[in-house]
C-alpha cells in the first residue's frame, strides 16, 4: 500500500511536465548570434513536444512577459525564430500550441490613455514533426465609439503644423480611430505628414511602425509563417 501512494505521488509531481511550463530543464538552445544556449522556460506541448526560450525575461511584468529570445524545439540544431529588443511577448501554452502574444502600448483608455493590449497572436503547433507557425492581429482589441471618433478628428483637423509631442499622440489615435472602422480617420491618419510636417527620428519610425500596424490588420486571415 506504502509504494503504491508513492508511486501516485510521484505521478502527480511530474504531471505538470507534461504539458505546460517549466523554468528550465536538460532542453536548451542551439548556439546562435541572438542568445545564449541556456534556457529560462520551457514549454511543453500536449504532443510530447517541448520548446525551450533563450533569452531576456521581464522581471517586474504580470503576467511574465519576454523580449530579445530565441525559441528552439528541444533536440533540433536550429532555432525556430528571434524576437528582438522591441518586442515583449507573453508565452502560454494552449494543450498542444504554445501561444505567443505581442503586447504593445496603445491609447485604448476612455479618455485615450496608453495601455498594454495584446497586438498580435503567434501560434506554434506540431504536425507530427512539421512545425506550424500562425500568426494574426488580435481583432477583439478594444475600438473607440463614435465620441471617442469624433474627438480625435477635431483634434487633427485644429491641428497647426510642426511636430510636438501632443500632435504625435493624435497618430496614434487616428490609428486606434481607423482599425474602429472611421474612414476620414485613415484618410487623416495616411495623410498625417501633410498636415504637421515631414517627421524625423524616433518620430519617423513609430508612424512607420503604425503604418506596419495598420497594414497586419487589413490582412483579412491568419497567415502561415
Amino acid at each position: 500500500m506504502q509504494r503504491i501512494f508513492l508511486l501516485i505521488l510521484l505521478f502527480f509531481l511530474n504531471a505538470g511536465s507534461f504539458y505546460g511550463q517549466t523554468k528550465s530543464d536538460s532542453c536548451n538552445c542551439p548556439s546562435s548570434k541572438y542568445a545564449g544556449t541556456k534556457a529560462d522556460t520551457v514549454f511543453h506541448l500536449s504532443t510530447h513536444k517541448s520548446i525551450a526560450l533563450c533569452g531576456y525575461k521581464n522581471p517586474d511584468s504580470k503576467p511574465t512577459t519576454y523580449s530579445e529570445f530565441v525559441l528552439a524545439v528541444c533536440g533540433k540544431s536550429e532555432i525556430i525564430g528571434f524576437w528582438d529588443a522591441l518586442v515583449n511577448c507573453q508565452l502560454t501554452v494552449n494543450q498542444n500550441h504554445l501561444v505567443i502574444e505581442q503586447v504593445e502600448s496603445l491609447p485604448t483608455g476612455s479618455k485615450f490613455q496608453f495601455q498594454d493590449v495584446i497586438w498580435t497572436i503567434e501560434k506554434l503547433s506540431f504536425d507530427k514533426d512539421v512545425l506550424i507557425r500562425t500568426k494574426e492581429v488580435n481583432r477583439t482589441i478594444k475600438k473607440y465609439n463614435s465620441t471617442q471618433i469624433q474627438t480625435v478628428l477635431a483634434a487633427f483637423e485644429k491641428t497647426k503644423p510642426g511636430i510636438t509631442d501632443v500632435k504625435m499622440k493624435i497618430v496614434y489615435q487616428l490609428f486606434m480611430a481607423t482599425i474602429s472602422g472611421n474612414k476620414k480617420a485613415r484618410t487623416y491618419f495616411n495623410t498625417f505628414e501633410n498636415k504637421v510636417g515631414t517627421l524625423s527620428g524616433a518620430n519617423a519610425e513609430a508612424y512607420t511602425d503604425l503604418k506596419k500596424k495598420l497594414a497586419a490588420w487589413d490582412q483579412p486571415l491568419p497567415i502561415s509563417i
